[in-house]
Formats: structure tokens, C-alpha cells, sequence
């Protein structure tokens, strides 16, 4: 009898002594977070600054701030509470956890460098923006009704600003704005994108995704619009045009490209693309230009130097113009300088490379096209 007892002592001790290990070999989420800040603290924030001590930048471990921060507003959203506590609620007290840390840890770095956020309830689904150093993310948190094929009541991540932004670039800064809801009740959001590097124009890019929860989930991207900013938006003559508008059915988007007509470091043409959001799909309305008079020498000499004769013909009025100019166009054309004059009612005359090369256009309906061109 005594034998047995022992054993079932020794039994229970070793059940504890694992128990206390395994409680001992489970990740701190925290404190691997406060590692992390840490590792940072001793480097430079300084985004366009000389290379740091080492020669590096911990690009992999700033990476791993911004995971762990989604990490842990995941585990705060799907944690047994007593309190009644609002899914929003709970990714505020996370994130106010983890922006405190980098407030002591960062301290000496300048106040806007250091972790903030901001949380935006589109119920159902939630968005956490995250900015630390000179970047900005953001996580999407939803709840699919199923998963594994039974009905589901936890959060998950279900997506991030690597699903929208521009290929590689790191954006800074991040906007995210609600959008109207379709006849179904999904979802919807705007995330504008700036990219914007040492020096030089700004690039921007318009995301608009929607979530539906049925089944999986899923989180698609419904609009997608590249473009660029200039350095000076009172460019004389080439006004920029339209204002980010998201409020209602209808929005409006504004943006700039570079073409084969500007004449410095500053997209000349411009434009403001609006949207109908009013049903459960999303239709594309119009397009204004700032300079629609332009547009049409903009794309003959863009797709001339491609060699594509369908897509020049398109905006020319006859077939022998377009031909000249597909024989006419090098690649790598660039207009140098450019004088406009009016040669009458909804027709001008635009000179390039002092006057070597000359386009007449016209307004015919609602569109310009070219109507004739020379080059010595």
C-alpha cells in the first residue's frame, strides 16, 4: 500500500514538473514584442539617413514588430472575457498595450516615429493600421461562418495591406476610409496608398476591397488604380483636377500619370475617375481630364513607339495620320517644351522640341482627336 502511494506521488509531482515546463516552453508574446523594440532602439529612425552602425537596417525585424502586433490583436479578439467587451474594445486595449512599450522603449526617437495605430470598426469585419518608423500596415480581422467546413465563431486574420499596395514599395503614409454599403451589407473600404522615396514625385495607388463573411470568407479587391502626384500641384496651365470624395454612392477618385508630353520631374496630365457603389457590383462612371485637348498627343506618341497602329488610329482622325505616326516615333520620346495656340473653335495647334514637331487637334463630339501632324 505504502509502494502504491509512492508511486502516485511521484505520478503527480512528475505531471506537475511538466506542466511547469510546458508553461515555461510557451511563447511571451509580449516580451518577444519587447525584444524586438528593443533590437530597434539602438538603430537610427531616420529613413533616408546615412547606414547604420553595422551597415544594415532591420528590415526583417521592424517585419516582425508588425506581425506580432497582428499576433496579438488576434489573440486579444478571440480570448474568454467576463467583460462584455466590444471586438473593437479589445483591439484598442491590445494596441494601447503594445503602443505604451514602444513609447519607453523608443523614447528616444522622435514621437511620430514611434508604434501608433488606429482601429476602424466596419462591423463585421475589423481593420487595425499600425505605423512604426516611416511605414504603415494594416490587418483585416473577420470571422468566416465556416471553417473546416463547421460553423465558425473565431476571428481570424484575413487579410493585409500586402494584398492591395504597389508590388514591393513600402507605402507611408496609409488612409483608410469606409465606403457605401451594397443591397447585400458587405463591407466596403478605401485604402489610399503614397509612396513617396528620398527625393522625386510621389507615386499613389486607390485600393477599394469588400468583405463577405458567407461560407470562407473572402476579401476581394474591387478597384484598383494606379497614379502619380507632382512635386508642384500650381503647375501653370496643367491644373490638377477632382478631390478624394468617398462619402455616398458615388465617389471620386483623383490622380496624375506621367506621359510622353511633360516637360519636368511633374506629370502634366491629370484626371479624376468616378464610381457608382450604389449596387452589389461596383460600376465604373466616368473619367474627367484636366487637359482633354492633350490627352489624344499623349497616347498617338505612347502607343506610336510601341508600334501599335489600332491604338493610335483610335485617336486619330484618319488612317494616313495615324500611319505617319507609327513610322514617325522613336522610344524614348520626350516633348522637351511645349507651345499651344487656338486655331479656331475647338481647335488648337501644340509645337514640341521648339517647333520641330507640330500637332493639330480638334474637338469632334465629346472627344479631341488628331486631325494632323508634321515633324522636320
Amino acid at each position: 500500500m505504502m509502494l502504491r502511494s509512492v508511486r502516485m506521488t511521484s505520478l503527480v509531482l512528475l505531471f506537475v514538473a511538466c506542466g511547469v515546463w510546458a508553461s515555461a516552453q510557451q511563447p511571451d508574446p509580449l516580451a518577444d514584442f519587447r525584444q524586438a523594440l528593443r533590437k530597434l532602439a539602438n538603430f537610427s529612425p531616420e529613413f533616408c539617413g546615412p547606414p547604420d552602425p553595422k551597415g544594415e537596417y532591420p528590415e526583417k525585424v521592424e517585419e516582425r514588430v508588425f506581425s506580432m502586433a497582428s499576433d496579438i490583436v488576434l489573440k486579444a479578439l478571440n480570448a474568454p472575457s467576463e467583460a462584455a467587451q466590444l471586438p473593437e474594445e479589445r483591439a484598442e486595449q491590445a494596441m494601447k498595450q503594445l503602443e505604451q512599450l514602444s513609447g519607453g522603449i523608443n523614447a528616444r526617437w522622435p514621437e511620430e516615429n514611434r508604434l501608433h495605430f488606429q482601429v476602424l470598426d466596419l462591423t463585421p469585419v475589423l481593420i487595425v493600421k499600425i505605423s512604426f518608423q516611416f511605414h504603415e500596415r494594416f490587418f483585416v480581422f473577420g470571422i468566416p461562418e465556416e471553417k473546416s467546413g463547421k460553423p465558425n465563431r473565431l476571428w481570424q486574420e484575413v487579410g493585409s495591406d500586402f494584398y492591395f499596395r504597389d508590388g514591393d514599395k513600402d507605402p507611408e503614409p496609409v488612409e483608410l476610409l469606409p465606403l457605401y454599403r451594397g443591397p447585400s451589407g458587405n463591407a466596403r473600404f478605401l485604402a489610399k496608398f503614397i509612396y513617396s522615396g528620398c527625393a522625386g514625385p510621389l507615386g499613389v495607388v486607390y485600393a477599394i476591397a469588400e468583405w463577405d463573411p458567407s461560407e470562407f470568407g473572402n476579401l476581394e479587391e474591387i478597384i484598383h488604380q494606379t497614379g502619380s502626384l507632382g512635386l508642384d500641384d500650381k503647375v501653370e496651365g496643367f491644373p490638377q483636377i477632382g478631390e478624394l470624395k468617398t462619402e455616398g454612392p458615388l465617389i471620386t477618385l483623383p490622380y496624375c500619370w506621367f506621359s510622353r508630353i511633360d516637360t519636368w520631374d511633374n506629370p502634366s496630365l491629370c484626371a479624376v475617375d468616378t464610381y457608382d457603389l450604389s449596387g452589389d457590383a461596383v460600376r465604373f462612371q466616368s473619367r474627367e481630364y484636366n487637359r482633354p485637348d492633350l490627352v489624344p498627343i499623349a497616347k498617338v506618341i505612347e502607343y506610336a513607339e510601341a508600334h501599335d497602329y489600332p491604338a493610335v488610329r483610335s485617336y486619330c482622325a484618319s488612317d494616313e495620320i495615324a500611319r505617319d505616326l507609327v513610322r514617325a516615333f522613336p522610344a524614348h520620346h520626350f516633348a522637351e517644351d511645349l507651345q499651344m495656340s487656338r486655331t479656331g473653335e475647338g481647335k488648337e495647334r501644340v509645337e514640341m522640341m521648339d517647333g520641330a514637331e507640330r500637332f493639330d487637334v480638334e474637338k469632334r463630339g465629346d472627344r479631341w482627336v488628331v486631325v494632323a501632324f508634321s515633324a522636320d
